[in-house]
């Protein structure tokens, strides 16, 4: 055995080195920026440039979301429910599908009882298809769209979400002729704890370059998590990146049609929601009323 060597490192370096340890074995999270933070939460919201503010899930609640500012409400198709909306308030009625298929009997009929009703803005019709999955889908949005245009004389909407980008050339408004694009980058997950806020600048950019066109793409503002279910993956937004949100989305979407916030109550892959956080409520407040 040689001598042993003994070598004097910097106390400086000692400590630097043992924090990037700790760092690099999950023990010491990294802190956010002083200064980004300071700049995020004190951001000024822009006034809407709309006043249709739609929420889902809603679970029967009425006064909670006509508060907060919302005046779009997700229902079904009791048109008995509709006439007793709030006042101000219009409905988006739930005629969803995941794979769209040509109009039928009861989507006519259904159609037809609502479309002279002035408490209707149009019909959800559908969430998040996927082409890969649904090769008919957007001949069969096309089939039901042109049948809300034909029977309410263009008056009312209709209105799908899309998720993937190798989806929206499929199912833009030129194939499928529906009336609002809804894009839902949700940017505030686990792979992303900070938030990618910048997920909303390519959704935009992607959507247009595929056809669809800005006057009607719909805002998606991110207002769920998944940390109370079985699969989290989605984080419920802090306030002040939820007023970065919807600051990055006016700015790429300066008009919108709608804007549609994801959402009020819990379910079963979305808890907690807007319904759990009185600081959020108060992040739409504020930018609902301008």
């Amino acid at each position: 055995m040689g001598p042993v060597r003994f070598v004097l490192i910097p106390t400086a370096l000692v400590v630097a080195l043992s924090v990037a340890l700790v760092v690099g074995l999950g023990l010491l999270a990294p802190a956010a920026s002083p200064v980004g933070a300071a700049r995020t939460a004190s951001l000024r919201l822009p006034a809407p440039t709309t006043t249709r503010h739609f929420v889902t899930n809603l679970h029967g609640a009425v006064s909670g979301p006509r508060r907060t500012g919302f005046t779009v409400f997700d229902t079904g198709d009791s048109l008995r429910a509709v006439r007793a909306l709030p006042k101000g308030v219009k409905a988006l009625v739930w005629l969803g599908q995941k794979c769209p298929t040509a109009a039928d009997k009861r989507f006519r009929t259904t159609v037809r009882r609502l479309s002279h009703s002035p408490r209707v803005l149009g019909y959800y019709l559908s969430d998040e298809p996927h082409i890969a999955d649904c090769p008919k889908g957007p001949q069969g949005l096309a089939s039901r769209s042109a049948f809300v245009r034909k029977v309410s004389g263009d008056r009312q909407k209709s209105f799908l979400v899309l998720s993937d980008n190798e989806d929206y050339h499929a199912f833009r408004p030129a194939v499928t002729g529906v009336s609002m694009v809804g894009l839902d980058p949700y940017p505030c997950s686990v792979a992303h704890p900070w938030c990618q806020i910048r997920q909303i600048n390519e959704a935009v950019r992607v959507a247009r370059a595929k056809g669809i066109p800005l006057r009607k793409i719909v805002p998606v503002y991110q207002a769920f998590g998944q940390e109370n279910t079985g699969s989290h993956y989605y984080n419920l937004p802090k306030p002040a990146k939820e007023r970065a949100m919807i600051a990055r989305w006016a700015k790429l979407v300066p008009h919108p049609p709608m804007d549609y916030t994801y959402g009020w109550g819990n379910q079963s892959s979305a808890d907690p929601t807007l319904v759990d956080s009185a600081e959020l409520k108060q992040v739409f407040r504020s930018y609902f009323a301008g």
